[in-house]
């Protein structure tokens, strides 16, 4: 229902006018005869009828072939019964068929009385004549004046109608007021057509005259609409890919609603208009824009109960609503609630909006004016929601990528060591704070850049190449020395699609200058402790053997005692040396690098240990493959790693028992396996047993001597060499443990 700015002074107004019509009516009435009336059976139907002829000339003004009829009558009959004829035909569609209420039936009654009076009574003043039986130049001219009065009357009382529902006068009387006087022009030759027909030629052929023009008028308004459609469709699809170029290239969400609700406001009559995103996480919606006409209400404003049931509907049902009349609106099976001020809307049209098959919001428009949308609104709508809803996915998946980018600048800007992504081609993709503190140059200045003009450094450089060739499969390392003495290590790994192609690179580069120093720190220490400690074990081993020897007969406690002393002797020799191998052995400049034939050294390894394994009654077998490929490394540290497994072989093996020794290769690999039937390991001791200082704690082990790191140098050596060892046992004594290297082939 439209807004009126004066509602009391136009209820008084309608009222007045609807007393006055009727009251100079029935004073001209009184006394006619009553068959005068009978006409009013056939008039009153036939304007009825013509009312549904109707022509939109302008917001809420509209023209009917009512007119016609009315003229018809009034050039026959006189002004008294077309008044009679006008009146109470108005009444009839205002009240029963248009259903806008008693005040604008009354305003409508009177105006229509009270201008066909004047005009009939002007036009009588002229020297008019009831019938009309001729169309001569002058009685035509007259014919004019009756209209012009009857339209002056109108105009004047409409003029006022508008004023006082706040409209302008002014655009009414010189937009409107001029378009309505030349339609209506034609309407008065074809009423003074039928009037003259009608007497001269009777009513039969007057009804096809009249049927003629009518069907005439028909067409022509048929052809209107259809223009006019047509013209709306050409302006819909016009405003939807306007809006839609501008929506599918906003990426902020307030100017995204601005510019869904200026589409919507091009193509409906809305008074309200919603948007509502639905958070499926939550399971509720955020009403985040709600226009009053043009203006946009703040964040804080709440919807109106029915405005929210009707969104939370949609959602739920996955389908729009169109309500076109109060009546409908009242009758949605939605709870009862009313908008703001009591009056709820006289229409409603709700659409979700939906992307990739899910609801993502919903917008809502109302309108205070019944029949304010159809079903082409709703089509139309339906198509904005579903723009608007694949803008805001695009909203929704940069406000994703935004957060995720921003997370991933925190995350790498609090890691202290200097991150670098770089694509397959070794360009910087990406790179961290750390990176511009080490290397001086900041992030905008890298980006794009090859890693080598960013860090020019000789084993960077190694690794670019290796890079550009697409070398690196795995994680590795990179030691890099910079010309201030500090050392980094590079960690190089790849980096992967969610298809596994790989697609760049990731290299964190750690600043271990503090590490390195304090590693050559404790090499220094475990050198200058050996030394001084081999001396005087070396002593101590010599005066022990000169006392033994000089000594008289030992008793057998005082023998055990000699021999405990030296044995303890011999393992912290044994320690000394293992410590100094171990410390060795994490220097790789130490490491010398030859092409070794492991099946000889592993044959002059088993014969070396051999005299052990008989003196324990010990079968040791050996197996090597013959062809072996060639290893590349160091000889002696090799031998040194065989002769450890080999050794514990014999030590945990009871007397007895048996081990073998099996040489191997498989694919680009050579495997070296040693199996005993010894004490075996534990299964919890094995993910331990490659630890410094590590004993495994299986019974019957106590009295073997050892000094827990000789694994450990057989792991490093074997890492050195690129390589890996494992062990495989079942912790059950007799079915021993078999331990495994396995060595690139070079």
């Amino acid at each position: 229902m439209e807004e009126v700015a004066r509602p009391r002074a136009l209820c008084v107004f309608s009222w007045t006018l609807l007393a006055v019509g009727i009251a100079l009516l029935l004073f001209l009435s009184w006394g006619l005869p009553l068959h005068v009336f009978f006409p009013l059976l056939l008039l009153v139907p036939l304007a009825l009828l013509t009312d549904f002829f109707t022509f939109q000339v302008a917001e809420s003004v509209y023209l009917s072939l009512e007119t016609i009829v009315c003229l018809f009558s009034a050039l026959l009959l006189g002004p008294v019964i077309t008044a009679w004829t006008a009146g109470i035909s108005v009444v009839l569609d205002e009240l029963f068929i248009l259903r806008r209420g008693p005040h604008l039936a009354a305003r409508s009654a009177g105006m229509y009385i009270l201008m066909w009076l004047a005009g009939g009574f002007a036009y009588r003043a002229v020297g008019g004549t009831f019938p009309l039986t001729q169309l001569e130049l002058i009685d035509l001219g007259r014919v004019l004046f009756f209209f012009l009065v009857t339209a002056l009357v109108n105009r004047a009382l409409m003029g006022i109608d508008r004023l006082l529902r706040g409209f302008s006068l002014r655009e009414y009387l010189t937009r409107i007021v001029p378009k309505t006087l030349l339609v209506e022009t034609g309407f008065v030759a074809m009423g003074a057509v039928m009037a003259v027909a009608y007497t001269r030629i009777g009513p039969i052929a007057t009804t096809v005259l009249a049927l003629v023009m009518v069907l005439a008028l028909v067409m022509g308004r048929q052809l209107v609409r259809t223009s006019e459609k047509l013209k709306r469709r050409v302006t819909v699809l016009g405003v939807l890919n306007y809006v839609g170029r501008l929506i599918g290239a906003s990426l902020e969400l307030d100017r995204l609603l601005d510019l869904v609700h200026e589409g919507a406001g091009h193509l409906f009559d809305t008074s309200h208009f919603w948007i509502a995103l639905y958070d499926p996480e939550r399971d509720e919606l955020v009403y985040e824009a709600f226009y009053e006409g043009d203006r946009r209400r703040s964040s804080a404003c709440q919807p109106c109960e029915l405005d929210a049931a009707l969104a939370s509907y949609i959602v739920e049902h996955r389908e729009p609503v169109l309500a076109r009349t109060r009546e409908e609106v009242e009758g949605l099976p939605l709870r009862p609630t009313t908008v703001e001020e009591g009056e709820s809307p006289a229409a409603i049209l709700g659409v979700p909006m939906m992307a990739k098959g899910k609801v993502v919001g919903v917008i809502v428009v109302q309108s205070r004016r019944p029949n304010a949308f159809d079903q082409e609104d709703l089509e139309t709508l339906m198509t904005l929601a579903n723009q608007a809803a694949v803008a805001l996915e695009n909203v929704r998946l940069f406000r994703e990528v935004e957060e995720g980018r921003r997370y991933l600048r925190a995350v790498l800007d609090a890691v202290d060591h200097a991150l670098v992504v770089t694509d397959t081609e070794g360009r910087i993709r990406l790179a961290n704070r750390a990176m511009t503190a080490l290397f001086g140059i900041s992030e905008e200045e890298a980006l794009g850049r090859p890693l080598t003009e960013v860090v020019k450094h000789e084993a960077l450089a190694d690794v670019t190449q290796r890079l550009l060739h697409g070398e690196p499969t795995g994680s590795e390392g990179v030691p890099v020395k910079l010309s201030d003495d500090r050392a980094l290590v590079a960690h190089l790994a790849p980096v992967t699609d969610a298809q596994g192609k790989r697609i760049g690179y990731v290299m964190a580069m750690a600043d271990v200058s503090a590490l390195h120093e304090l590693s050559e720190l404790k090499s220094r220490m475990i050198r200058v402790a050996s030394h001084d400690l081999r001396n005087p074990l070396h002593l101590a081993g010599g005066f022990l053997k000169i006392l033994i020897d000089d000594l008289p007969d030992l008793t057998e406690e005082q023998a055990n005692l000699a021999q405990r002393v030296q044995a303890n002797l011999e393992t912290m020799g044994q320690l000394i040396d293992d410590l100094l191998d171990l410390e060795r052995i994490e220097r790789p400049q130490s490491t010398h690098q030859e092409l070794v034939d492991l099946g000889a050294l592993v044959q002059e390894v088993a014969s070396s240990q051999r005299l052990r394994a008989e003196l324990k009654h010990q079968r040791l077998e050996v197996e090597v493959e013959e062809g072996l490929p060639q290893v590349k490394g160091d000889a002696r540290m090799l031998a040194q790693a065989a002769t450890n497994l080999i050794d514990n072989a014999i030590k945990y093996t009871p007397a007895g028992g048996r081990i073998w020794v099996r040489l191997w290769s498989e694919g680009d690999r050579v495997f070296l396996s040693v199996k005993d039937t010894g004490v075996g390991i534990p299964p919890d001791d094995q993910p331990h047993i490659f630890e410094q200082f590590f004993r495994a704690h299986q019974p019957g082990v106590e009295e073997v001597a050892g000094t827990g790191l000789g694994l450990s140098l057989v792991r490093e050596i074997v890492q050195q060499h690129g390589g890996e060892v494992w062990v495989e046992s079942e912790g059950v004594p007799g079915k021993g443990s078999t331990f495994t290297i396995a060595l690139p082939v070079r």
